[in-house]
């Protein structure tokens, strides 16, 4: 901070090179009770042709292949339009989507709870889909930027909803 310099910095990656790993499921505005979400259950039946189909909203952090894809051939197994998938351009505008069609959110726990809705897993994939963080140093040897990034270990698991403590 006194240099100005940007020595470290929180990058989003695949779950897989993570050390923070933050679940990602449905969320929904009306409580739909225990248990996962299916996403077969947003299948267009023959009476809902007056209305269009529910959609499944994808934030622009999480258009990305190790989440999309999983998503994308899960939409086209379960027999949803390729429309019912879509990105929106603002969680704002995928938040009122969810409240005023019915739609569902790609989201965490935590931002499904600051949004107040209800929040429940992917029923179909037993994996789950999750967002990944880690935090890169520009210099490896720089013992600094490393020590501050251990010290705010459990401070940025909390930030980013992914827990107390980073993942092994």
């Amino acid at each position: 901070v006194r240099t100005g310099q940007v020595r470290a910095a929180l990058l989003a990656v695949p779950p897989s090179d993570a050390a923070w790993r933050v679940p990602l499921g449905l969320a929904v505005a009306a409580d739909p009770g225990g248990g996962p979400l299916y996403l077969d259950t947003l299948r267009p039946s023959r009476a809902d042709r007056d209305r269009p189909p529910r959609r499944v909203w994808l934030q622009q952090e999480d258009d990305v292949p190790h989440v999309r894809d999983p998503l994308t051939r899960l939409r086209d197994a379960v027999g949803l339009r390729p429309a019912q998938l879509a990105v929106a351009g603002t969680v704002a505008a995928a938040a009122a989507a969810v409240l005023s069609h019915d739609d569902a959110l790609l989201c965490s726990p935590a931002q499904a709870a600051g949004l107040r809705l209800h929040w429940r897993p992917v029923g179909e994939l037993e994996a789950g889909l999750a967002r990944g963080y880690d935090l890169v140093v520009a210099d490896e040897a720089d013992a600094e930027a490393t020590r501050v990034g251990r010290e705010c270990e459990r401070w940025l698991a909390r930030c980013l909803g992914a827990g107390t403590e980073a993942a092994a």
